[in-house]
């Protein structure tokens, strides 16, 4: 019998990653001298930060925000394609953390950089699949006739997490990306996904409109339930990237980088064991070095790790996105000598 249940599957002829630009927090945090402060003893620390690849971390700084970040991301990215931001038609943001309830922080950024009154912004409240979320939005935006879309995501995820819990906090990183997606001819696939029944395995309780009786009082911070997220990743990410490959008419040899969420190296070395992809084509390192970055992550990791070969000619890419929600997606896209230079470190002026 056919498949008849409705799929978010979407193709498109026009939209195109024209640059990438990510600015992290400027301060950094080992986990071997932060490890005292979650309780663990020096065999304890060892082993987790084995087991997951934990080293260190980019954190924000005093009060900044996510605004603050893809702020500068955005400036840098808008300057280094020499792009009026008046040119820009639409202004996107993809986060957890906006600078507050309301109103929306895209209208935020949207002043901040000086884009025209007749630009569209608004915000788009998702984490780890965010950035393949908010980039099938600024493809239909631009297929359906705008010429210039500019995509912000980001958290600085360093704030809504227990700064004493070892199960998530040395986890979390702070990162700001911008991505500019403009009119050009170019061929990308993209497949979505969402199971909110898997809601509690990430959560920030206490934290809207809706107090549930047993965390009244608490603050508000992050939840996981880390074997939760685990399963669900191992359950659904392989079978994704086969089947957005199916979609794309692709093989995992015609992808030329697979560019996923980093929420840890034991989850992504288990994903490319599964997929049977070679180690030089997905990169696992981002966690490591800056932190899990939510939906900045894989534009982070193109900024921390790949802006050589992104820079330098043609890249057939994988990206895919997947946690919080639950939800998860993934796409297949090309580019082809792309502005995108090493992170910004730090904000400097701000």
């Amino acid at each position: 019998m056919a498949d008849d249940k409705a799929r978010a599957e979407l193709r498109f002829t026009k939209p195109v990653i024209a640059g990438v630009v990510t600015t992290v927090g400027g301060k950094q945090v080992s986990f071997a001298e932060a490890a005292e402060g979650y309780g663990l003893s020096p065999a304890e620390a060892a082993r987790l930060q084995t087991a997951v690849g934990l080293d260190r971390r980019q954190v924000v700084e005093g009060d900044q925000t996510t605004v603050d970040l893809c702020l500068a991301s955005a400036r840098h990215l808008l300057d280094g394609l020499a792009i009026d931001p008046r040119q820009i038609a639409a202004l996107l943001l993809v986060t957890q953390s906006p600078d507050y309830a309301a109103p929306s922080s895209a209208t935020t950024l949207q002043a901040k950089l000086g884009l025209p009154v007749t630009s569209m912004a608004f915000d788009i409240r998702l984490g780890c699949s965010g950035f393949v979320y908010g980039l099938s939005v600024a493809y239909s935006l631009v297929e359906a006739g705008l010429q210039r879309v500019l995509l912000c995501v980001g958290d600085v995820a360093s704030r809504f997490v227990d700064s004493h819990d070892h199960s998530i906090a040395p986890i979390m990183g702070d990162a700001g990306s911008a991505v500019l997606v403009e009119r050009r001819e170019s061929e990308s696939f993209f497949q979505l996904y969402s199971d909110g029944s898997g809601a509690r395995a990430l959560m920030i309780p206490n934290s809207g409109m809706r107090n549930l009786p047993e965390d009244e009082g608490k603050p508000a911070l992050m939840q996981m339930d880390g074997a939760a997220v685990f399963n669900f990743t191992l359950q659904r990410v392989p079978g994704m990237i086969n089947d957005i490959l199916a979609y794309s008419r692709h093989g995992i040899d015609d992808i030329d980088l697979f560019v996923l969420h980093q929420p840890n190296k034991y989850i992504l070395r288990n994903l490319q064991k599964r997929l049977k992809i070679s180690e030089e084509k997905i990169p696992m390192a981002t966690q490591s070095v800056y932190g899990n970055q939510n939906s900045a992550s894989i534009p982070g990791t193109i900024s921390g790790f790949l802006s050589e070969p992104y820079g330098r000619g043609k890249v057939r890419s994988l990206f895919a996105g997947f946690g919080i929600g639950l939800s998860w997606g993934a796409c297949v896209v090309e580019t082809d000598s792309i502005f995108a230079p090493p992170p910004i470190v730090g904000l400097k002026g701000q």
